[in-house]
């Protein structure tokens, strides 16, 4: 074998262009990804803050479902607030039927004024209604909104279309 005297074999030394520019579009979309997927838990969890802003006032429709003998005017359910506590509702109000309307605020412009409904259901999972269900118990809540950015927002358990409720009075 012949030996090569005088030359020396140059070594890579970091990364061509090429392969900078290709790492760099891959870090671009993997940022893009986490960056929108951070933004939806954001809003998920904001949202859920919403919808416990709701919770005080699904415990007094459902004491007040069990001892009225007479159907309460929209607003007279004993729990409605201008400000529910948070930073995320801005109003808890009841329709005649103990249907809880909270409406969102500061969370962001796709949602910011829209509405999540909790509706008090029978046994049989169908709507509480005044006076016919007077005296009865809440058997559960039906959670959700009228409109769908909202929905796709909520808990897993909250992805009802309420929109049959959007148009009842709230006070």
């Amino acid at each position: 074998m012949k030996s090569k005297v005088g030359f020396k074999q140059k070594r890579q030394q970091g990364f061509t262009l090429v392969e900078l520019i290709i790492s760099m579009c891959i870090l671009a979309v993997l940022s893009s990804i986490a960056l929108a997927q951070m933004r939806d838990y954001t809003r998920r969890a904001r949202i859920s803050e919403v919808v416990m802003a709701g919770t005080n006032c699904k415990t007094a429709v459902s004491e007040n479902y069990l001892v009225r003998d007479s159907a309460p005017n929209p607003g007279s359910w004993g729990c409605e607030s201008p400000t529910a506590g948070t930073n995320y509702a801005s109003s808890v109000k009841t329709s005649s039927n103990g249907v809880i309307q909270v409406t969102i605020q500061n969370l962001d412009g796709l949602v910011d004024g829209r509405h999540i409904y909790l509706i008090p259901t029978r046994v049989d999972g169908g709507f509480m209604t005044t006076p016919n269900d007077l005296g009865k118990s809440v058997r559960g809540w039906t959670c959700g909104s009228d409109w769908q950015p909202v929905r796709n927002a909520l808990p897993g358990n909250c992805h009802s279309d309420t929109t049959g409720v959007s148009s009842d009075t709230y006070q």
